[in-house]
């Protein structure tokens, strides 16, 4: 669309046209005849181009075929239609998969170097600079549009980051709101950054203006003045609700604020316009959605209506059962919801199971195992909310299959509850029975989730099976092995990490330097120094010299080099460390996670011949700093070196001073 601007000044006819194939909102002007587009014929040709679905939620609120005034405007009636076909099957499908996640924190592989020892890195300080406000009120004092518009953007981004005494913008915001020579940017700019102060007292200006300057303006500010609750709003939504003039865009958003404000008395309109079975669908729906939202009683005969009725196409009438029930938990509702939630569309039964799931998960029960088992990812979901929350050890097993699950969202909630769940004393041997048997098999999505659960469990028995996953075809299989292999931590796998390390380092040798290979061997090394495996160290100890790339792998090793000789002196291994701390040379330069490793690895050898060296480079700024590596970086190795000369010598460096934070890079800032 920029692009299109463009035309004629930038672009040449042929590129504009080009670029607008790649368009779908382009593409919907083209049909209905916009101006500026009615010579460019991008349909069907657009349509081949992935990655379009989610401009044709727009589309459904573009007026119907109806609609068109112009008699030249016909003959695109056709193809209207089936656009907009197409465009109501992806909106339902696009909201139906935004259903309530698992509440989980992912597991995740991490590196015990970055935890132990444990550094604490001071709170970081927030500054910013005091005349940023007065220099982006100048520029909302300048006439020229640019320059307003990118001062209100800059404040409305600048407050949500904290910067302080903005407010002070109001007036000279609403000046450009209101002001009928405002440009349209500056003027949506204006009002943006009104909504992102929260400036309340803005409220009827907002409104006023919203409905003197364009479809656009409105989009932006009316979901505002329903969290506001603003009168005149809900004035304009109740007559917008009872026009038959009312386009579908401006409809819907009467409809979306009228529920906000859950005004009663505009019920009966919205169960109108949700039986119309003339309407568009994604109007219909919103209608239902709205009433859901004021009624918590009292629609049930109505949902049954819907539920009943199967004459229109995509199960909208099920779907508008389920809408208008948002709030209800009668006997009646949870009834009709039961018998929605065995429905053969995936659609209508993941809608009717999130409801229940939000009353009372005991509801869903007696259908759970149905449902993890339907071919739809968000039934699946539902049902596997429902386990996590009434686990019983029965239902573990089945449970534990959605560790394989094609969702990757799902399978990692999944594993995530578990493994809360193993917590408890009747499933903890249950779900590891259960996780045994996914590792143990040879779905890839199983092997990963298996292998990262049963790792966060410390579960000994798996170690075998782990150690055959290493040499796993698929790379992300082959890292969650190692870092679970160094967690349950089991003596015999020793001789498979050292086998593993070298054959991932002949690989390197062969092929050049690979991230995941490099976050395997990592963990290998890790696992090494964990089982204090001393048959390593000719393997560790050729990580020690610079080379490119092998960052994270360098600094395990070095890290187990510490954890294997610790309370060791060894003169040639403390000189190979010491000379990666001295290294400042350029070409290429040394990583701090090296030289960090190495600082903790001499205070675990207790290479007290170091201490001077390293107490200099901790206490003086300048000795580590070195481009192009970041303050908080250089602070991680600053605070280790402090950590190695208490080790060798009890003595308490003073911290490192705090970051200050400050977010730079704003379009106008004040000169030193």
């Amino acid at each position: 669309m920029l692009v299109w601007m463009g035309k004629d000044v930038l672009f040449g006819r042929h590129v504009v046209e080009s670029a607008l194939f790649f368009s779908s909102i382009a593409a919907a002007f083209s049909v209905t005849r916009r101006p500026g587009f009615d010579h460019n014929p991008l349909i069907p040709a657009n349509w081949r181009f992935p990655g379009n679905g989610p401009w044709h939620l727009w589309l459904c609120c573009l007026p119907g075929p109806t609609e068109f005034q112009d008699p030249s405007e016909r003959p695109c009636v056709r193809n209207y239609r089936l656009l907009k076909l197409l465009c109501t099957s992806g909106w339902l499908a696009i909201h139906l998969c935004c259903v309530a996640p698992v509440a989980r924190a992912e597991i995740e592989p991490d590196f015990l170097m970055d935890s132990d020892p444990e550094l604490h890195l001071p709170q970081p300080v927030k500054e910013v600079n005091p005349k940023l406000a007065a220099l982006w009120m100048k520029a909302l004092e300048r006439p020229e549009t640019d320059m307003q518009r990118m001062a209100a953007e800059t404040i409305a981004r600048a407050h949500q980051g904290g910067v302080p005494d903005l407010v002070q913008a109001v007036p000279r915001l609403e000046a450009i709101l209101r002001a009928e020579g405002s440009h349209p940017a500056a003027r949506f700019a204006a009002a943006r950054a009104l909504i992102v102060l929260e400036s309340r007292r803005s409220s009827d200006k907002l409104f006023l203006a919203s409905q003197t300057y364009g479809a656009d303006l409105r989009q932006l500010v009316e979901p505002a003045l329903a969290a506001w609750d603003n009168p005149s709003a809900k004035q304009v939504w109740i007559e917008r609700l009872a026009s038959a003039e009312t386009r579908p865009r401006a409809l819907i958003l009467a409809m979306r604020g009228l529920g906000e404000v859950r005004e009663q008395s505009t019920l009966p309109d919205l169960l109108s316009i949700a039986s119309d079975q003339t309407r568009n669908p994604g109007v219909r729906l919103e209608a239902a959605a709205a009433a859901g939202k004021i009624a918590e009683t009292g629609l049930e005969q109505d949902a049954e209506r819907f539920a009943g009725n199967t004459r229109t196409p995509h199960f909208v009438n099920q779907l508008v059962a389920v809408r208008l029930l948002a709030r209800h938990s009668s006997e009646g509702a949870r009834q009709l919801l039961i018998g929605l939630a065995s429905h053969d569309e995936p659609a209508v039964a993941a809608a009717a199971l999130q409801r229940l799931n939000d009353i009372d998960s005991s509801l869903v029960l007696p259908l759970a195992e149905s449902a993890i088992q339907n071919s739809d990812p968000q039934v699946r979901r539902q049902g596997a909310i429902c386990m996590l929350r009434l686990p019983a050890a029965s239902q573990i097993a089945p449970l534990s299959q959605l560790l394989a699950d094609p969702h990757p969202g799902l399978r990692r909630d999944v594993c995530e509850g578990l493994y809360q769940l193993a917590g408890k004393p009747d499933l903890g041997e249950p779900i590891r029975d259960a996780a045994l048997q996914v590792l143990a098999g040879d779905r890839w999505q199983g092997q990963e989730q298996a292998s990262v659960l049963l790792g966060a469990l410390e579960h000994q028995p798996a170690a075998d099976r782990l150690v055959e996953l290493l040499e796993s075809p698929r790379a992300e299989i082959g890292i969650r092995a190692a870092w679970a292999l160094r967690k349950v931590a089991v003596r015999e796998t020793v001789p498979a990490l050292i086998e593993q390390a070298k054959r991932q380092a002949e690989r390197r040798r062969l092929q050049g330097d690979d991230p995941e290979l490099d976050q395997q061997v990592a963990h290998l090394f890790e696992g090494l120094g964990v089982l204090h495996a001393k048959d390593a160290m000719p393997l560790l100890r050729e990580y020690i010299p610079k080379r490119h790339g092998s960052h994270l792998s360098r600094g395990a090793a070095i890290w187990a080099i510490g954890r294997l000789n610790e309370g060791t002196r060894d003169s040639d291994l403390e000189a190979a460390l010491s000379d990666r701390l001295r290294d400042f040379e350029p070409q290429p330069f040394e990583i701090p996670l090296v030289k960090q490793m190495c600082a903790i690895a001499l205070g675990r050898m207790q290479a007290t011949d170091e201490a001077p060296m390293m107490r200099q480079f901790a206490t003086s700024e300048n000795s580590i700093r070195y481009a192009p590596f970041d303050d908080a970086v250089l602070m991680r190795l600053q605070l280790s070196l402090a950590w190695a000369v208490r080790q060798l010598t009890g003595e308490e460096l003073p911290p490192p001073k705090p970051l200050t934070v400050g977010q730079s890079s704003w379009f106008l800032e004040p000169l030193p």
